[in-house]
Parts: C-alpha cells; structure tokens; sequence
C-alpha cells in the first residue's frame, strides 16, 4: 500500500469516527414537583433533549411546578412518603435503576416513614 493510499484511507476513518460522534445521541431526563414538596410530579426519560425533557415533565406536574433534577444517561429514581400530610420526598440517579431507587428512598427516609419510589426510569445510552 503506497503512502497516498494509506493517507487516504486513514482520513477516510477519521471523517467516519467523526461522523458517528456526531450522531450519537445522549438521552436526557428530568423530574418536576410541585410547590407542596411533591405531592405532584413529573418525570421523563430517553428524551432527545434537556429541553424536551423539561416541557414533559413539566407538562405533566401542571401548574406551580418547577424541574428539581435533570440527567442523562443514567437512571433516576422519586420517591415520596406516602403518610397523610407528609412532605417527606427525595430522589437519585445512579448507573442502574436499582441504585437509583436506593437512593432516592435513602434520601427520603431522612425525614419520612413511609416512602415508597413513585417513578423512575433510565435513559438509554
């Protein structure tokens, strides 16, 4: 193989690894609560954007909501207590589901009894 074949072909696999970065796509998520520490809530997940992750999540919650976590490429958990009156929530990401809900339920177990994971998800990688 001459010097100007091996150029070549080293440019040409070079502008393939370059084209197929570009095209992968990072999944995004996010979680939306209400105003009243959670008892509304909205989560997506494997969204093409952080943007259209906000607007489902969002859309979801309804009104008085705002995003609390975003993520991307990984899983992520919400999970609330589920005792009359309690504000008690928390949530997490991890690289598995089952991390994540751990997680979630860790943190809201600091100041509840009762919790219990009301969603989660993972976005594909």
């Amino acid at each position: 193989m001459t010097l100007i074949h091996k150029t070549f072909l080293h440019r040409c696999t070079l502008a393939l690894s370059l084209a197929l970065a570009v095209t992968q796509v990072h999944a995004a998520g996010a979680l939306a609560i209400d105003s009243n520490q959670g008892d509304q809530y909205g989560f997506a997940y494997n969204h093409p954007s952080s943007a259209q992750a906000d607007q489902r999540a969002l859309s979801e919650c309804g009104q008085g909501c705002q995003i609390v976590m975003r993520f991307s490429g990984s899983c992520a958990a919400y999970a609330a207590d589920q005792s009359r009156g309690s504000t008690a929530y928390g949530w997490g990401t991890a690289s598995s589901a089952g991390a994540a809900q751990n997680r979630a339920l860790s943190e809201c177990r600091s100041r509840g009894n009762a919790c219990m994971v009301r969603v989660w998800g993972c976005d594909n990688r």
